[in-house]
């Protein structure tokens, strides 16, 4: 693995050329056992972002996970990135930014900003979902938003690169569903955040090779 300076280098250049994209997204998608209609269409999607924050610690390279609350709205009770819907009047990145802010305390404008990687239609929920990659060059100080993240936690980039998915079974809805995810943190990541970390993790092989 390569060093904190160097990893940024080299996604700086990476994510501005091909992405792995949607073959990274399909490995981690959800396979509904039976056909299911879903409310929303992607001609009608609701812009959202999220961001991945990379940064140094002890010489190993860290990005933020939260677990929301179950009073919300959407994804209820899930691992995810900080993020959320697109407000009137501002950028996605500017909603990248506004809610990782909001959600886990970091100051937006000790930010920088690598670029994103690609967007996401979530048909459960009808959002179009784009991530942004970004970094900050020291452990940040974080603060818990208790009104939408029951919890922050740090992974190891290289808990998820040197980890397969695994498969789960559950019934949501009265829907089988076979459910791939990552196991990290001993937390679940499943869904739409797992395929956007599938992109991440299959650009850093891509880097790596």
């Amino acid at each position: 693995m390569v060093e904190f300076d160097q990893l940024i280098l080299h996604l700086k250049k990476r994510i501005n050329t091909n992405l792995p994209g949607r073959d990274s997204h399909k490995k981690m998608k959800v396979n509904y056992r039976e056909k299911i209609k879903f409310p929303f269409t992607i001609n009608k999607a609701k812009p959202a972002a999220v961001l991945l924050l990379l940064y140094p610690n002890d010489n190993q390279i860290f990005f933020y996970l939260t677990k929301r609350t179950e009073n919300l709205k959407y994804h209820k009770g899930q691992i995810s990135l900080p993020g959320g819907s697109k407000e009137r009047g501002e950028t996605l990145l500017e909603t990248a930014l506004r809610e990782t802010e909001e959600e886990i305390g970091v100051n937006k404008n000790e930010i920088s900003i690598l670029g994103n990687i690609t967007p996401l239609f979530i048909p459960v929920t009808g959002f179009m979902m784009t991530p942004f990659i970004g970094f900050i060059s020291k452990k940040p100080l974080i603060k818990l938003d208790s009104t939408e993240v029951a919890d922050i936690f740090s992974v190891n980039i290289l808990e998820l690169i040197n980890n397969d998915k695994l498969i789960t079974y559950r019934q949501i809805k009265g829907k089988n569903l076979n459910i791939p995810y990552f196991s990290l943190n001993n937390h679940q990541v499943w869904g739409a955040t797992s395929m956007v970390l599938s992109e991440f993790k299959d650009i850093i092989h891509l880097i790596e090779k």
